[in-house]
């Protein structure tokens, strides 16, 4: 061979040597390799080079049947997601007659938790029903009112409860950190809330939206506290306030989630994202990456299915 081929051979495999290593760091960034069959499928692999995260995809039309899931078996980290198991069994009581929802929790200053809520910016004395505490729990997402809620019911006792209605990847593991740094219990570092995957989360929901979860009258009770005071900046930020929405979000750090249910036109959408390994460079809760991504795929899944459903008769409600 001579030196002119030669020279070519080495140029051609350094070439090559350098586009094996170039795709061998993009599969190692990338994280998940997505087969694209679909729209939505499309806005999911879209999503998660967007966060650069891990997402898990749950969707339902409960009127056609129409289903879509990506990575719906995994097991997430909850955040404040799990806080439905603990209105679940918090409405079991009401529904068994050991809760009654007009008695009233005195705040102390020792039962205050960190982070998201109002009681903690409150001064001890307030005297707020247990009824209040289920819509502080899941519309603010006050941490006070779920550590109440939690030491109330006790953890095992909500796990058995969510276990015995066939929810066996819905775990709550924790209390959250007290906003006293010094007393005893859970920090932020490290701390695993709960853990949930997005077709539990999903079935939950429609079984909420039947009337299907432990009664109708419970299932009503219960969606009204996702109705209350649902963020729209995640799913549910790419429609209009014509597309009603009830649902529940969490966040953590790298934890990016939301679920709940939107009702159109056409009837009602079952959406649940769960993201985590994302970012908390950027906290912006309207522009963070993730967030952005809940909202165009939310978007992809509803435009896709509508094109074909017929209207339902009536307004949604």
């Amino acid at each position: 061979m001579g030196r002119r081929s030669l020279r070519r051979s080495f140029t051609a495999a350094l070439a090559l040597a350098a586009l094996l290593a170039s795709a061998c760091t993009a599969t190692r960034n990338r994280p998940v390799a997505f087969s694209i069959s679909s729209p939505i499928d499309a806005a999911v692999a879209a999503g998660s080079r967007l966060c650069g995260c891990r997402i898990g995809v749950a969707a339902r039309h409960l009127e056609s049947g129409l289903a879509y899931e990506h990575d719906a078996g995994d097991i997430f980290e909850a955040a404040s997601i799990i806080k439905i198991a603990v209105l679940t069994e918090a409405i079991a009581g009401v529904r068994e007659g050991s809760i009654d929802l007009a008695e009233r929790w005195t705040l102390t200053s020792p039962r205050k938790a960190s982070e998201s809520g109002w009681l903690k910016l409150f001064d001890p004395g307030l005297n707020p029903t247990w009824n209040d505490m289920l819509t502080l729990m899941i519309g603010p997402s006050d941490n006070t009112a779920t550590n109440a809620w939690i030491e109330r019911l006790g953890i095992d006792r909500i796990n058995a409860r969510m276990e015995s209605l066939g929810f066996s990847h819905i775990r709550l593991l924790s209390l959250l950190p007290w906003l006293d740094e010094t007393a005893p219990g859970p920090r932020w570092k490290g701390l695993k809330f709960g853990s949930v995957t997005p077709r539990e989360v999903a079935e939950w929901l429609a079984r909420v939206a039947r009337g299907e979860l432990l009664d109708a009258e419970s299932s009503h009770r219960m969606f009204q506290y996702l109705e209350a005071s649902p963020s729209r900046s995640r799913l549910a930020r790419r429609f209009s306030s014509s597309a009603l929405w009830a649902g529940k979000t969490g966040t953590m750090s790298g934890v990016r989630n939301d679920s709940g249910i939107l009702r159109t036109e056409k009837g009602r959408f079952v959406l649940v994202v769960l993201t985590d390994g994302s970012s908390n460079a950027q906290e912006n809760a309207v522009t963070h990456p993730a967030t952005v991504a809940m909202g165009e795929i939310a978007r992809a899944i509803v435009d896709e299915w509508s094109r074909n459903l017929p209207d339902v008769a009536g307004e949604p409600k």
